[in-house]
Order: C-alpha cells, then sequence, then structure tokens
C-alpha cells in the first residue's frame, strides 16, 4: 500500500470525521492477497465500457414476513428490538439528503421497521439494519472524507469482486449503509456500479474493506439470501463457556465471530485486505 496516501487519513478535518463516524483505517499491517483479480491500484483505475444492468423492482413483502417470523420464534424479543416504521417523509427526506431514488423495497423495508438502535444485538447476524438517521450519519461522514480526498475515489487503493462489477474506490456517494458493525464496516446499496454489476446491488464496503464484493444482485435477493441461510440453521445464538464473542448471534458454517468474513466465504469472495 502507498504510505503516503494512507497517511493522508492522520491528517487535517478528516480525522475528526473519521473517529466520529468510526471509520477511521487500522494502521497498515501484513495483508493477504488471495486473488489475482484484485490489485493494488497506483493510480485511477479505468471504468469498462458500458453500462451497469438496471435496478430490479421487487416486492419483499414475502421476505420480511418470512423474516418476521423466523425473529420472533428464535431471538429474544427483550434484546433484539425493531424501532417502528418509518414514515414516507422520513424516507423522502432521506432522499432528498442522499440524492437519489430509493427502490420500492428499500421503502417497503424502511415502512416495515426503521432499523434498531442496538449495534451488538442487531438482526443481521449480530448487526443492527441502520436506523434513517443513523444511515444519513455515516453515508455524510463518507461524504466529508471524500470531500477531504479532493473527490478523489482512489486516494486509497482498492480491488472488486466480480472484477468489474463494482468501483474499487475507497469511497462513493452512490454507497449507501444498510448496516455498521461499528468498525466503520457496511452492508449497502451500490447505485453507482461499474458495468458488470447491476444498480442497487448489494455490497461490502468501509473502513477496512480494501475488496469491495458484490454479495447480491439487489436488496431483495440479500434479504432472501439471510432468510435462507436462517431457515436452514446456519446460525448460533449462545456462547460457549468461556468464549468471549462480541455478538452471540453469528454463523455456523463458517465458524466466525465476523459476518463480514463469512459472507466473503460464503460466497467465495477474496479476502477483505489488498
Amino acid at each position: 500500500m502507498d504510505s503516503r496516501r494512507r497517511n493522508l487519513l492522520i491528517g487535517g478535518t478528516i480525522l475528526g470525521a473519521l473517529a466520529i463516524g468510526g471509520l477511521l483505517p487500522r494502521a497498515c499491517a501484513t495483508r493477504r492477497n488471495t486473488t489475482e483479480p484484485t490489485k493494488p491500484m497506483s493510480n485511477v483505475p479505468k471504468r469498462p465500457k458500458g453500462e451497469a444492468k438496471p435496478a430490479l423492482d421487487e416486492d419483499i413483502t414475502p421476505i420480511l414476513a418470512r423474516l418476521d417470523a423466523w425473529y420472533a420464534a428464535h431471538l429474544a424479543a427483550d434484546k433484539y428490538r425493531f424501532n417502528p416504521p418509518a414514515t414516507d417523509q422520513q424516507i423522502d427526506a432521506f432522499e432528498r439528503l442522499v440524492g437519489l431514488e430509493m427502490p420500492r423495497s428499500y421503502r417497503q423495508l424502511y415502512r416495515w421497521h426503521d432499523g434498531e438502535n442496538n449495534d451488538r444485538w442487531g438482526h443481521i447476524y449480530g448487526l443492527p439494519l441502520l436506523p434513517l438517521e443513523r444511515a444519513a450519519a455515516d453515508w455524510t461522514a463518507w461524504t466529508r472524507i471524500s470531500a477531504d480526498f479532493d473527490g478523489d475515489r482512489y486516494a486509497i487503493p482498492g480491488g472488486a469482486w466480480p472484477e468489474g462489477a463494482v468501483d474499487p474506490a475507497y469511497t462513493n456517494r452512490s454507497w449507501i449503509p444498510l448496516t455498521n458493525d461499528g468498525s466503520g464496516g457496511h452492508i449497502g446499496l451500490d447505485f453507482d456500479p461499474w458495468p458488470g454489476g447491476r444498480i442497487g446491488q448489494v455490497i461490502l464496503f468501509g473502513r477496512d474493506e480494501d475488496v469491495k464484493i458484490v454479495l447480491a444482485e439487489s436488496l431483495g435477493e440479500f434479504l432472501e439470501w439471510i432468510a435462507g441461510l436462517l431457515e436452514s440453521g446456519n446460525f448460533r445464538l449462545t456462547a460457549a463457556t468461556g468464549e468471549n464473542v462480541l455478538r452471540q448471534f453469528r454463523l455456523k458454517e463458517p465458524p466466525t465471530d465476523d459476518f463480514h468474513t463469512g459472507a466473503r466465504i460464503l460466497r467465495g469472495a477474496p479476502d477483505q485486505f489488498l
């Protein structure tokens, strides 16, 4: 990694924005590169020719009903608490802030619940679905970071998987956070995919997610994947005696405490670091 570029993160106003948002990168350590397609980039990468596939128009009501049923049957109601639904006015205000029209599925998700507030008892394998207010704050923090880099999305080198499907940038104002792992890592919606991807695809991005990956082609496909994992029994809800874990709600296979890591393995994607 280019140490000069990484050191940009420790000076000026960016330090405050990163610290507030929980986005400050870890100091560079020995990093692994597990696949050929993800290589460090010293210059702005060349975007492939062509257009991304259009966003899907989805009705995710049946998927939300499946999740409701599973959560009610398995999660302790005193710990796993969703917020009440968001209003159309709140969703409209969020759209105005980010300058994007959210797909029908996004409105359905937030009219179901306006996320949740506890970052240790989240419904996505321990990760909380962000309330709109927090999603807006995280998005704003990332746009400030981009501004401090003079708009250079590639000031810190990155990779992408599948190659040509997602922008290998450090940050992109068209990435909308859905979750936050507490360390500036997100599952989110991508409204600026590269031609091999789809508008509205679900990706992993964030502070230490050097290699951005596509988890699903759409919000509906992502939530259906999560519902399928849960219904198949791929979960743990308790910690073994003496086991020190941050979140008790975890994947069973692969046996990892970090859902981002587990998701990469399940999808056959490369490691997060270059």
